[in-house]
């Protein structure tokens, strides 16, 4: 199930030594299997292999990532691999990325996409969904509080060369792609429970 009953597999081992933080997995479209991880200044990846709980291969250093902080989160789109990372902007973190021609680069760093929100961090993941991608991410307009975070999703666009367009941040988010789902009885029922 998607939502319990999740059974502890171990750790992959050889992965450790500094900040391994906000790990992301990306599955490639030939089905081969990446984990990225880091902070501190430093990203890393490494190859994953079919049981998704060995390394296939070394940890290796993603470079040229100018102002890397933490929150990797890597996409693939016409061939080109987006590396998307928050910065260490001073309080508040912003969005960059980089491109490159594999999953471990090399990387070229394209600057700043998603400026800062309400919030000290800003991290965030990138999806496509019926031929549109987006960009989840969060800030703390609803509590004020940088511990308890609203989850957010804009529009990405990208132009001609496939460089990612500044996001238009939205205090309402993105237009619905199809019917709206029944209603959920738990979560009406604890949703109201919680809203009192």
């Amino acid at each position: 199930k998607p939502t319990s009953d999740f059974k502890s597999a171990g750790y992959i081992e050889g992965l450790g030594g500094f900040a391994m933080i906000d790990p992301a997995v990306f599955i490639d479209t030939d089905g081969k299997v990446y984990i990225y991880f880091g902070g501190g200044g430093h990203c890393a990846a490494v190859k994953l292999k079919d049981d998704m709980t060995e390394a296939d291969g070394p940890v290796q250093s993603m470079t040229n990532l100018d102002d890397f902080h933490e929150a990797t989160w890597v996409f693939k789109r016409n061939g080109i691999y987006y590396l998307t990372y928050a910065d260490n902007n001073p309080r508040f973190n912003r969005m960059q990325y980089a491109t490159g021609p594999t999953p471990f680069g090399p990387w070229t760093s394209k600057g700043v996409y998603l400026d800062t929100t309400d919030c000290d961090t800003t991290h965030g993941s990138v999806v496509e969904y019926k031929g549109q991608w987006y960009q989840f991410y969060h800030n703390c307009s609803i509590s004020g509080r940088g511990n308890l975070r609203s989850m957010c999703v804009d529009k990405l666009e990208f132009d001609a060369d496939g460089n990612i367009l500044k996001i238009v941040q939205t205090k309402t988010g993105v237009p619905s792609v199809g019917p709206e789902p029944e209603p959920n009885p738990n979560e009406v029922k604890y949703g109201a429970a919680a809203a009192k």
